[in-house]
């Protein structure tokens, strides 16, 4: 009988840390046949540029979460490709609006299809100690990524105290009672992970939140004129009242600087990229909800960048 493809599924609020948890996990496994799937809620493969390595397959499906019915066609045809690959593993990062409700059953009704089976593991699910607690009140998405979780990874816990950590467990045990919790910094874990399968439960199948009518506003930034690290920081603080995520590459005169800002949160470094990108500058910006916020975008990149630029939304 054919050996089953081990199926690893990472997930996470926008920002909680899964692309650098993945590269812990790539690296841990750096030995095995590995295949890689990476779902960007906008229309740029930002984590999958960041990842990019020699002898690894990767796909990435953008503008969108695969839990959704708008992509979801897209991601089982990727399942199905990665079961003709020499793969023996295949990790999936969500998109961080992904409600991955469904899982089980896309697995499921996909079985007959393939002649080499997929063995499931679980969701490791990360969990960001600085917005958790506001963003679990208010977005759908984020609770199904608990609920669904087998294993969860408290980040960022050096950034709060020990008060607010206590309230995540509690707000996490009541959504989910089963799955092994673990606080840490900088998405650092003892590796390899535990068996995620220890014990069978059994899966309470939902719809997903995720659906056109539940998008949130995504616009898409570019420019030819990049401006500097200070002036990104800038306009990032500038819409943070008004977004969940503003992330991508700007060209400096020799290297790029990776933009990665959660709210207020703003991160701008130097980077170095596998391979040269088609364009000098771009951004996704992901909207707190459906509003248009294209006018405080504007107005805040025109107030601190100066550069001309195109803005249109996804």
């Amino acid at each position: 009988m054919t050996k089953p493809i081990q199926l690893y599924l990472i997930g996470g609020f926008l920002g909680a840390g899964k692309t650098t948890f993945l590269r812990s996990m790539m690296e841990d496994l750096k030995n095995t046949r590995m295949g890689v799937l990476i779902n960007e809620f906008g229309n740029i493969g930002v984590d999958g540029t960041l990842i990019e390595k020699a002898g690894v397959e990767m796909v990435e499906i953008n503008n969108g979460s695969i839990f959704c019915a708008c992509l979801k066609d897209g991601f089982v045809k990727a399942l199905k490709a990665f079961t003709e690959l020499p793969v023996d593993v295949l990790i999936i990062e969500n998109s961080g609006m992904a409600d991955p409700a469904g899982m089980h059953t896309i697995l499921k009704n996909l079985s007959p299809y393939i002649s080499r089976q997929y063995d499931y593991r679980g969701l490791i699910c990360l969990v960001d100690s600085t917005t958790f607690l506001r963003y679990s009140e208010v977005l759908a998405p984020l609770v199904g990524q608990v609920m669904e979780a087998d294993y969860i990874i408290v980040n960022k816990t050096d950034l709060v105290d020990r008060g607010t950590i206590a309230n995540i467990h509690e707000k996490i045990r009541k959504l989910n009672n089963h799955a092994p919790i673990y606080d840490t910094i900088f998405a650092q874990i003892p590796l390899p992970l535990p068996d995620l399968k220890l014990e069978e439960r059994a899966y309470q199948e939902r719809e997903s939140s995720n659906s056109i009518l539940s998008r949130p506003a995504v616009y898409t930034l570019e420019t030819n004129i990049p401006p500097n690290e200070q002036q990104l920081t800038s306009f990032c603080k500038a819409i943070g009242d008004v977004t969940l995520r503003v992330k991508g590459f700007i060209k400096t005169s020799d290297q790029w600087l990776h933009v990665d800002s959660v709210g207020n949160e703003v991160s701008v470094t130097l980077t170095t990229l596998k391979r040269e990108l088609p364009y000098l500058g771009k951004l996704v910006i992901i909207g707190c909800d459906w509003s248009d916020i294209s006018g405080q975008v504007q107005l805040a990149w025109e107030t601190h960048c100066k550069t001309k630029f195109e803005l249109w939304r996804d």
